[in-house]
């Protein structure tokens, strides 16, 4: 009977620690599990990320454009290009003339697109009074 009851030990140890290495590998399972889920949310955050950062930089650089052709457009309204292309954006200036008996109201229509959309608009305006050359 001593040879039994070491066998039914030594089986309920092999058990023990048969039922242990399942339960790690479960574990490592779980975790595994876990970190393919939050490596899936981080690669859409930085993604995402991505793609805002390049909208921003693409907003800075058409506020940018519009504000130099605005610019150019308080300068002289007459002379002013109709169309412009830089960085890849294109800028359109759609001028209106307001004439008075005492001068010009120039009204502008800055417009920013990457080709498909717009990216940024602005409107400006000018009076030259007859006297610097408006109304002419």
């Amino acid at each position: 009977m001593a040879v039994s009851s070491e066998m039914t030990a030594q089986g309920a140890s092999n058990r023990s620690q048969g039922h242990r290495g399942t339960a790690f590998l479960i574990e490592a399972l779980v975790v595994l599990a876990f970190l393919m889920v939050a490596l899936a949310v981080f690669v859409q955050l930085f993604s995402k990320a991505q793609i805002q950062g390049v909208k921003a930089n693409q907003l800075s650089q058409a506020v940018l454009i519009a504000t130099n052709y605005a610019e150019e457009f308080s300068a002289n309204p007459s002379k002013v290009e109709a169309q412009k292309e830089k960085d890849g954006l294109t800028a359109t200036c759609k001028i209106n003339e307001d004439k008075h008996t005492a001068g010009t109201l120039y009204d502008a229509t800055i417009e920013v697109s990457d080709g498909t959309q717009t990216v940024y608009t602005l409107h400006t305006s000018r009076y030259v009074s007859k006297a610097n050359g408006g109304g002419k």
